[in-house]
């Protein structure tokens, strides 16, 4: 399709599209140790279709909260005091009703560095938009050429780790994502934020063709706009302290009334830095006028905002609500977690790596241990018993530690997407957990054929070996629930990294190898049932000293007082597995908040 100044709507068509957002007497505060400390003080406006409003203030004047509030991203609670009404064509809205006709572009952009720009697109296209693939990838093309993006459609995104595109590149990436579904209104928060002028005049323009010719409601936050930006805003909100003190266009009426009150901007000077100058609050001369702009606002431009407010549109609003099913949704981002895997050599390889040298190095160590035929000693048997402990453990870290590095950092992305409606909470964590599970079980079982024969374990026959294998993968699992576990309950990847191996710590103490089972207290006794290490550990060691031929002559089982065997404990691993997955998805479920 064209670029957004060829497309031509009718006026009944652009009408029905219309949203007017209106707010009335927002107060808005927040507990702290000093006290409640008032953010809005009664705030009053409307944003209208087919405009661009521009929110201006200095730091801490409240023009952010008051885009979250109208986003419906904060709710009142014990610590957070919110009064005054939100409405869309005059009717109120929900959160989960704002994300049918609305959508909301933060600062930070939050997208996954290990996806090229078309892919973000149309992974958001095929859960936003309900039309054939087509038809879709039309939509997709269409954004990527009225956002200027054709050139580095295929480039990754880029980040930390992999090398990518631009900043300007990934704010329009940002803002695409949120158009790919043609919303009624969009919100964003600083979109110039870190641009350069040309890039920064770039999108501004770029919304205000959107708002235009589509009759779209586009409000954002911006600091510091240039001339030629500011010559852009259709509506414009001054926002000091937590109150207005101009709301309404721009151009000549806005310089007027700051003249009315005394306050001429010079005539060569970009009107944006004028403002901004006297609204700062480190001055203490803009603090003492701060009463002059109040009651300026308050009488000359008050009443007639209230009269834009009674007259704002009252029509339907175009709500887009698109449902997929949940295993369309858990196959898009099992997909998606595929490509991240490809595309992270260096975490792949590193585990590979890992794995290779692990297992050959505690070969090396445990080379040959002596079998049953070769006269054992009990020293013997001790060392085999603890390659047995190490090995579970080691297992289980290799899966823990890169799923805690990775889960955290896509946390702001999960967030964002599932608050946006793309997905609920289960295809998420199911469609990225089941591909996860691949490489938790794959690195094990390489390493079990090079260590397996080096220690010389018991390969008295297939199954033994075959069970080991077994036993070795299901660590790898067990750690990676846990790891999700660890990653769901931590926001960030500094914090699981360091608390969840803490944690571990006593699943080791109660593995069933430094301490006898029969010899913990009664009070602390039932942790070894929770702990994954133990029946890790009973299973190898039920696999590994039970001969045909009648085993060791010591009874290493019986020395360590196992009383489960190797298949009653592969159940409880199991069970176990099931457990920590499930209480992982229980922390993703109920302590998911929405990213302010």
């Amino acid at each position: 399709m064209a670029d957004y100044d060829k497309i031509q709507y009718t006026q009944t068509t652009a009408k029905q599209n219309s949203i007017d957002i209106v707010f009335k007497n927002i107060e808005y505060s927040v507990r702290e140790k000093k006290g409640q400390k008032q953010i809005l003080k009664g705030l009053s406006g409307i944003c209208k279709s087919g405009q661009i409003t521009a929110i201006l203030g200095s730091s801490g004047a409240g023009k952010t909260s008051l885009l979250n509030i109208l986003c419906q991203r904060v709710r009142a609670n014990q610590n957070v005091s919110l009064n005054g009404e939100i409405l869309a064509n005059n009717k109120p809205y929900s959160s989960e009703e704002f994300t049918q006709f609305a959508s909301y572009v933060m600062q930070d952009d939050i997208l996954l560095e290990t996806m090229t720009v078309k892919e973000c697109m149309q992974f958001a296209a095929n859960l936003k938009i309900k039309k054939s693939n087509i038809e879709k990838s039309q939509k997709v093309e269409e954004v990527l050429k009225s956002l200027k993006l054709e050139r580095c459609q295929n480039t990754l995104i880029g980040g930390h780790f992999v090398k990518g595109i631009s900043g300007g590149e990934k704010k329009r990436t940002s803002i695409g994502y949120e158009l790919i579904s043609d919303p009624s209104c969009i919100f964003l928060d600083e979109p110039t934020s870190g641009l350069d002028s040309f890039t920064a005049y770039s999108i501004i323009d770029l919304m205000r063709r959107y708002a235009q010719n589509k009759n779209k409601t586009v409000i954002f936050t911006i600091h510091q706009p240039s001339s030629d930006i500011w010559n852009m805003f259709d509506r414009i909100m001054l926002m000091v302290e937590g109150r207005f003190i101009y709301q309404g266009p721009g151009g000549s009426d806005i310089i007027n009334h700051f003249e009315s009150i005394g306050f001429k901007c010079p005539q060569f000077s970009n009107p944006a830095d004028y403002l901004m100058s006297i609204m700062h609050q480190e001055s203490e001369t803009n603090r003492q006028n701060n009463q002059v702009y109040f009651q300026g606002y308050d009488n000359q431009l008050k009443a007639g905002v209230q009269c834009e407010i009674d007259q704002s549109y009252s029509g339907e609003i175009p709500y887009k609500q698109v449902h997929t099913s949940a295993f369309y949704q858990i196959g898009q981002i099992a997909l998606r977690q595929i490509r991240i895997l490809k595309r992270s050599p260096i975490l792949f390889k590193a585990r590979f790596i890992q794995s290779i040298i692990l297992a050959v190095f505690l070969g090396i160590i445990y080379w040959q241990i002596p079998g049953p035929h070769d006269n054992p000693t009990q020293r013997d048997v001790n060392d085999k018993n603890g390659i047995l402990f190490f090995w579970v453990v080691s297992m289980f870290m290799m899966s823990l530690k890169p799923c805690i590095l990775v889960f955290p950092a896509e946390r702001a992305v999960f967030l964002r997407e599932e608050n946006a409606k793309l997905y609920s909470v289960t295809p998420y964590f199911f469609g990225k957990f089941i591909v996860d599970m691949f490489p938790s079980a794959i690195f094990p079982f390489i390493s079990c054929l090079i260590i397996y024969w080096m220690v010389g374990l018991n390969d008295d026959n297939a199954g033994k070996v075959f069970f080991f294998i077994l036993i070795s993968c299901f660590s790898g699992l067990t750690g990676l629930s846990i790891g999700y576990l660890g990653g769901s309950a931590f926001s960030s990847a500094q914090t699981a990294t360091a608390i969840t191996p803490l944690l571990l710590m006593p699943f080791m103490l109660f593995g069933g190898y430094y301490k006898n089972a029969s010899d913990y207290a009664s009070w602390i006794s039932w942790f070894q049932y929770i702990c994954p290490f133990k029946y890790q550990f009973m299973a190898l060691v039920d696999n590994e000293y039970t001969y045909s031929d009648g085993g060791y002559p010591q009874d290493p089982i019986k020395q360590l007082d196992l009383d489960l065997n190797r298949w009653e404990s592969f159940g409880c691993i199991v069970g176990l597995f099931v457990f920590y997955t499930a209480f992982a998805y229980i922390f993703l479920s109920t302590l998911k908040k929405r990213v302010q």
